[in-house]
């Protein structure tokens, strides 16, 4: 399915735009794809055989993609890093919520708490989809709104197996029931729902199920490519290309239904949550360098803005951002927000993405970025069981871990070594340039990391 031109606004001075952005008010749309790096998007050309996608490939060529986005390896730090704009080790996320453990506390400020503590703006906020935030420690079913969002319509986390994909728990604001519409399909007319009926300007967060596990085969209209008749667990990549394909599809749907008077007035954002899993990665993303570690594979996910705040569109951005974190900022730009208030003052890592979209010249904003993943999720911000840090700049990559037998560093060139497979550390090869880059980065890890 086709998705309708989405015009971007064209200015004779990027800094005009920035001043009128904020009266203007356009909506916000973020789509979040639950494990999906960059190899699995055709228009990153990074990966083999990728699936099919031709929507979101279009909304690449009509917006600015950004290769060198980071995430977390796993999918609740991310989702935090989105809502909050701050790091793991400061919320204390770092590994999926459980139902027992730490999880996202009511005192950190969403996007949807500072959108609502300005009425003035007059933002109507909604959340579709996996949320994976909280348990019963911290709202149960009413988390979502209490984090702020007017709206939620979705599940509180993961889908346990494939048959749940079409019998599975939804909540709307805090009332649970069982749907029997395919998942997909559901959060898609939930976004519909959501947007047709409420107030404009909105931002509406839809945070897709698909394509993470369990593996199954969607409904045969929704796909074309070749799945096996074998159990997904035998041979699982076909099917998770097809519940991406899937999800592709009804985002087409979705696109095609909001109608192109209402993209006009929608900057939509798509990323993925985290790196693909092992058991669906292809050479060269090996298995254990996918989701759940700090190399490429895990924390490498594809980021793309389109709408009309986009200077020049169909254009790519290589500078290093942190997708989940500087999401954050980057939407409170776009609906003109502030978090000056006193009451808001948490400090955050989020730096706006906005200047890039207004500006095909743009500097880059950030020198390096950082990712983690640690475990069990703790206020001190630090895993007892485990923790994996990373940090990058342009060239070279850092990795930290840390668990009961003490501390462990791998280095990389990625310039000559994208997929990590020579370590500079554990081979002791330094030229004068890797050697300070290495030092630069441990210095920057210790200062930033407690």
């Amino acid at each position: 399915m086709q998705i309708p031109a989405i015009i971007g606004r064209t200015t004779t001075s990027a800094f005009l735009l920035a001043a009128s952005f904020a009266v203007a008010q356009d909506n916000v749309l973020i789509i979040i794809a639950d494990d999906v790096g960059v190899d699995m998007v055709g228009c990153y050309q990074e990966g083999p055989d990728p699936a099919p996608t031709p929507v979101i490939d279009a909304l690449a060529q009509r917006g600015v993609l950004f290769r060198n986005a980071w995430a977390n390896p796993a999918c609740s730090p991310t989702r935090s890093h989105v809502q909050t704009g701050r790091y793991g080790f400061r919320t204390g996320l770092g590994m999926v919520v459980s139902q027992n453990g730490w999880a996202l506390q009511q005192q950190e400020n969403t996007i949807a708490d500072i959108l609502n503590s300005q009425p003035s703006l007059g933002i109507t906020t909604g959340f579709i989809g996996k949320w994976h935030l909280s348990n019963l420690q911290t709202g149960s079913y009413m988390a979502p709104n209490l984090q702020g969002y007017d709206v939620f319509m979705g599940t509180m986390g993961n889908i346990p197996n494939w048959q749940s994909f079409f019998n599975y728990e939804r909540v709307e604001n805090g009332a649970a029931a069982i749907s029997t519409t395919y998942a997909t399909t559901e959060q898609v007319d939930d976004a519909l729902d959501f947007m047709q009926n409420a107030p404009e300007p909105w931002v509406c967060y839809l945070a897709f199920n698909t394509p993470h596990a369990a593996y199954h085969k969607p409904p045969a209209h929704l796909f074309t490519t070749d799945v096996p008749n074998v159990d997904p667990r035998l041979v699982p990549r076909p099917f998770y290309k097809a519940m991406l394909e899937s999800m592709d599809t009804e985002m087409g749907r979705l696109f095609s239904s909001m109608g192109i008077q209402a993209l006009r007035r929608t900057n939509v954002i798509f990323m993925g949550d985290n790196g693909t899993p092992g058991e669906v990665s292809m050479s060269p993303f090996e298995s254990d360098h996918a989701k759940l570690t700090p190399y490429e594979g895990g924390v490498n996910v594809p980021l793309i803005i389109t709408g009309p705040i986009i200077e020049s569109p169909g254009r790519e951005v290589s500078a290093l951002v942190s997708g989940g974190t500087d999401l954050f900022q980057t939407v409170l730009d776009l609906m003109g927000a502030s978090i000056a208030q006193p009451s808001l003052a948490i400090p955050t890592d989020s730096v706006s993405m906005l200047p890039y979209l207004l500006d095909p010249q743009q500097a880059p904003l950030r020198d390096t970025v950082f990712a983690e993943y640690f475990g069990p999720n703790s206020p001190s911000g630090f895993g007892l069981a485990f923790t994996a840090r990373t940090v990058r700049n342009v060239r070279y990559k850092l990795v930290e871990f840390i668990n009961s037998g003490g501390h462990r560093y791998e280095f990389y060139d990625l310039q000559s070594d994208p997929f990590e497979k020579f370590d500079l550390v554990s081979h002791r090869l330094w030229t004068v340039p890797a050697r300070t880059a290495y030092l630069d980065l441990r210095n920057e890890l210790k200062s930033l990391v407690p």
